[in-house]
């Protein structure tokens, strides 16, 4: 059970069924996704309360690993975030609340807080029926790479994943160990987590509804996809590594997805946010977009905290 504020309590995958109940009824923003907060938790910090009947999060940043606090939720919003702001004055963080949601933001009070928005945490949301068909001059690019990566490899296919299963797990975790190899031998250091998430990731295969696809060249797994199947027609991307050695593999990737979640009747893709990253920006920006789920930071208009 999730304590009432001011007392947190640490994510567990037993809170899942807790937190859902809020953040069901609103957007599936991908911070406040349960398996998203359960996967990058990966050094156990992330506290969750609740406050008004709002879902109140204490996350580490994904870069920085400093804590800030954030939540999700239309009730009471300027008293919840007024009290949020003084725990965080208190504790010595910056006087601000971040990710805080678009639906969130529409009933702050702008007399008191200032809403900016933070372009790069926004989630990519996408339609299935389209990156599954990838029609129209929009998707000439990404249709042009999927027939190259056919063409060059024949023998390559894609096939949903049993994420139950060891081996494939074994092969997961393989090459998400191996991108990030590489991308450290490409750009020096380089701090992430990734590979840590999907470890953890895979440990909420038997807790949540996740699903995967992976491309294999023969019996090689050079791609792979985790997606969870949230509510309604909602799929939230948890997880995702090519071998970019096989040019077009990404794009084939992302059309097979597609396919596999059209089958299950999903329609909206979130593939989560770019964390300002300029090759993944224009990497999920190709893919076409419908829109984004908005987030900001808050910080208040008064000189110092009441």
């Amino acid at each position: 059970m999730i304590p009432e504020f001011p007392k947190f309590k640490a994510v567990e995958l037993s809170d899942r069924d807790d937190v859902e109940k809020i953040t069901h009824k609103h957007p599936p923003y991908s911070d406040f996704n349960f398996v998203s907060m359960w996967s990058w938790d990966i050094k156990g910090e992330m506290l969750i309360s609740l406050l008004n009947e709002n879902l109140v999060v204490r996350f580490t940043d994904y870069i920085t690993g400093k804590p800030f606090y954030s939540f999700l939720g239309t009730n009471k919003v300027n008293e919840t975030a007024q009290e949020l702001i003084e725990l965080s004055h208190k504790e010595g963080l910056k006087t601000e609340l971040k990710l805080v949601p678009e639906e969130t933001i529409k009933e702050i009070n702008s007399s008191l807080f200032k809403a900016s928005e933070e372009r790069d945490h926004f989630d990519y949301i996408y339609s299935i029926p389209e990156l599954k068909d990838m029609a129209g001059g929009k998707f000439a690019r990404k249709r042009n790479q999927v027939s190259v990566f056919i063409k060059n490899h024949p023998e390559a296919h894609a096939e949903t994943l049993d994420l139950k299963n060891k081996s494939i797990q074994g092969e997961i975790v393989n090459l998400s160990f191996e991108w990030m190899k590489k991308k450290k031998e490409q750009e020096g250091i380089f701090e992430s987590h990734e590979e840590v998430a999907v470890s953890r990731l895979l440990l909420a295969v038997d807790a949540c509804n996740l699903v995967g696809v992976g491309v294999f060249m023969k019996e090689k797994m050079i791609g792979f996809i985790i997606d969870e199947l949230a509510q309604g027609e909602n799929v939230v991307a948890h997880g995702s590594k090519t071998d970019k050695t096989y040019v077009g593999v990404n794009s084939f990737l992302i059309k097979k997805n597609a396919e596999a979640l059209s089958l299950l009747n999903k329609l909206i893709f979130n593939y989560e946010q770019d964390l300002g990253m300029e090759n993944l920006r224009d990497a999920k920006t190709r893919f076409r977009p419908t829109h984004f789920l908005k987030k900001y930071k808050l910080t208040p208009l008064y000189d110092k905290v009441l």
